[in-house]
């Protein structure tokens, strides 16, 4: 076997870190401005950790999913490089634990509403919708299982040994993209969260936890529109009945009435409407009720489908992201974390102008790491959703062949 020449270097040379295209450096970049108000909202001459170092440390967490604990992220920041790649000094995890205890999630709600501003707006996901000029946010709430020692987020059941929040989520469902949350103890109910937060000017898709009679005149109070799914026990008298078009039977339409509630002392302030649709994959029917008169049934159970989004939105945090663990025992430090994954989310719609993907999150989380340079990752993201949008057309195809065969 032939030897290579002595003065042969088979070793790549390292690259000095400040060489590294490193995405890090890139994320921070995003958010300098907000960061920047951050450090002076919570100016304190006695602080070794501001709310922009906590907010930059938990976003590396974030796309690092094996950074999921505070001694862990204490590790991380033992490294020299690490803290001259994301600026940030030694954190300690005592600290840390102290910092998310004190600083105020709603110091975040400036970022988040900066990030929404600067996303490309989505066309609507149906070409029907797009005479609603309104914004679609479907509301919605899941749980997380929390320790038993957390008194806070006990259930009203003492017996139990575990603990559990709820995240109650408004939900763009056009953009997908989160628009705002509010965490609270697993025993609470979601319906008064829905009236604290009601904003104007848009359209609200609520599944059978909103149903609530001042609930929804407050939506219609605000300016806001709604479609809620009703309850089996809900009854209502019908005032009128609407005629039903060949295309609102086509998608399961049984009735459209206009309606008031069968208990005389309740009433809407507005005139309602019921819709049942009944969907071939399901077993019960399903009993819309909303206050617009103006679009038709089949419309409507359009709406509701779409609401399936948040849905969708609650398995990327809890199965892709893996947003399961918090790192914090306080309200305070739970709202963080999960402004975080918005703030984490959002970023990557920014990027890719398109409601993230799991393959987005990977391909970001070797971004952070150096793995990948931003242009790498791009090339390889707008790849994948190429071949994504082609298999798509092509299902498109084969099931209109199949739908004109028969």
């Amino acid at each position: 076997m032939a030897r290579r020449p002595a003065n042969h270097n088979t070793a790549r040379q390292p690259v000095a870190v400040d060489q590294l295209p490193i995405m890090g450096r890139r994320l921070i970049k995003l958010l300098e401005r907000q960061l920047a108000r951050l450090r002076h909202a919570d100016a304190h001459g006695n602080r070794v950790l501001h709310a922009d170092q906590v907010v930059v440390a938990h976003l590396i967490a974030f796309f690092n999913p094996v950074v999921e604990s505070l001694r862990i992220v204490e590790s991380v920041f033992e490294q020299p490089r690490a803290r001259r790649l994301f600026k940030l000094p030694e954190i300690r995890r005592s600290t840390l634990a102290d910092a998310q205890r004190v600083f105020d999630p709603a110091l975040l709600q400036p970022l988040v509403a900066d990030l929404l501003g600067r996303l490309q707006r989505q066309p609507r996901a149906a070409a029907r919708l797009d005479d609603l000029t309104r914004r679609i946010v479907a509301v919605d709430a899941t749980f997380f299982e929390v320790a038993g020692r957390i008194l806070w987020a006990l259930p009203h059941n003492r017996t139990s040994r575990r603990g559990s929040v709820q995240m109650c989520l408004h939900f763009d469902v056009c953009d997908g993209v989160p628009v705002g949350f509010t965490l609270l103890p697993g025993s609470a109910h979601e319906g008064p969260e829905l009236r604290r937060n009601i904003q104007g000017n848009t359209l609200y898709l609520l599944d059978r936890g909103y149903q609530s009679y001042r609930a929804l005149d407050a939506v219609v109070a605000a300016d806001s529109d709604f479609v809620v799914r009703l309850r089996q026990s809900a009854n209502f008298a019908p005032l009128d009945k609407r005629p039903l078009t060949v295309a609102d039977r086509s998608v399961g339409v049984q009735y459209d009435w206009l309606v008031q509630p069968s208990d005389r002392r309740q009433a809407f302030a507005t005139p309602m409407r019921l819709v049942e649709i009944q969907l071939p994959e399901a077993a019960e029917s399903v009993r819309l009720l909303t206050n617009r008169l103006d679009l038709a049934a089949a419309e409507i159970g359009l709406l509701y489908r779409h609401r399936w989004q948040i849905e969708l939105f609650f398995r990327w945090l809890k199965c892709v992201v893996q947003v399961r663990h918090f790192m914090s025992e306080s309200p305070e430090g739970m709202t963080l974390q999960l402004y975080v994954a918005l703030i984490g989310t959002l970023l990557i719609a920014l990027e890719t102008g398109a409601p993230p993907n799991k393959y987005d999150y990977a391909l970001w989380c070797l971004m952070v790491c150096g793995a990948l340079t931003p242009r790498e990752a791009r090339e390889a993201m707008d790849r994948r959703r190429a071949e994504r949008q082609r298999a798509a057309a092509w299902q498109r195809q084969y099931n209109a062949g199949k739908k004109a065969a028969h």
